[in-house]
């Protein structure tokens, strides 16, 4: 019975994974400051610091034409090249400043405080964050009084748009191809069950013993009952709820409504609904 509930729980579990990768919408995250790589050492090589003095000499003849996205990368490299250079990030922190990326800015000086936190500069590296800060928040404010204060466009006397025609959504298929996942996870339990052993009871999942057979022989009979029956209802219970799901996609499908709003405020809607205990469809509308 351990090797059925075992079998029947990978069923359910797999044909709801199954749908999940399917129903699922990525979100995007706003993007936050690069991160600076971890320093540990105190000292680097010659050469490698030689060549972050060259690649920093590149960024600044970029810096001082303007171009601070070519310079910002110059700057960057050398100092992963060279970390315990520590201020190319008050450089790296102008150079975003005057690009208008306020937060990178802070960042970069906030990072140099916490790699030299005795700078005898710190108090003036904390005010200018502190300046960043209050810069930032006068622009939100300003764009958001901008917003509210702006006049309403003058009223037009020109004919109204026509009547949006509004189309079917992917969303039904998406469920279709849920079940489908499901269906072929049922039959895929189905095909991999292995063969039901002689002389047992599928009901019960036990074996009679056979002459001259031992007891290791006989378990081994009695664990592939188990795991056959196990398998096969798991399947069986992925295939029906398969089906279930296929058709509710289906019907949501062909009663989803379609064309004119006016058209459609008569027509009865498929809806899916949820709650504790319960999942499936709601029919409704307005007759």
């Amino acid at each position: 019975m351990a090797q059925r509930k075992l079998a029947l729980g990978l069923g359910l579990l797999l044909a709801v994974s199954a749908s999940f990768p399917l129903l699922a919408s990525a979100q995007t995250a706003p993007p936050s400051p690069a991160p600076y790589p971890a320093c540990t050492v105190t000292s680097v090589p010659a050469a490698d610091s030689e060549r972050a003095h060259t690649i920093y000499a590149a960024g600044k003849v970029q810096y001082d034409d303007g171009l601070y996205d070519a310079a910002i990368a110059q700057f960057r490299e050398a100092y992963k090249r060279d970390c315990t250079k520590h201020d190319l990030l008050i450089i790296i922190s102008r150079a975003y400043e005057f690009k208008g990326d306020r937060a990178e800015a802070i960042h970069a000086l906030q990072t140099y405080l916490e790699r030299v936190p005795n700078s005898p500069e710190a108090g003036t590296h904390r005010t200018r964050i502190d300046n960043l800060k209050k810069k930032d928040l006068e622009a939100q404010q300003a764009a958001h009084a901008a917003a509210a204060t702006a006049s309403p466009p003058p009223a037009t006397t020109s004919a109204p748009p026509p009547a949006e025609q509004s189309g079917h959504t992917a969303f039904p298929w998406i469920v279709v191809a849920a079940g489908g996942a499901a269906i072929l996870t049922g039959v895929i339990l189905h095909v991999a069950a292995p063969p039901f052993p002689e002389n047992c009871d599928r009901a019960t999942d036990t074996c009679a013993p056979l002459p001259n057979e031992s007891a290791a022989a006989a378990q081994t009979r009695r664990d592939k009952a188990g795991q056959h029956g196990g398998m096969t209802l798991g399947g069986t219970i992925a295939i029906i709820g398969g089906i279930g799901i296929v058709g509710g996609g289906l019907l949501w499908h062909f009663l989803e409504p379609s064309g004119t709003p006016s058209s459609e405020s008569g027509k009865p809607k498929l809806r899916p609904e949820g709650g504790p205990g319960y999942a499936g469809f709601s029919l409704g509308g307005a007759f």
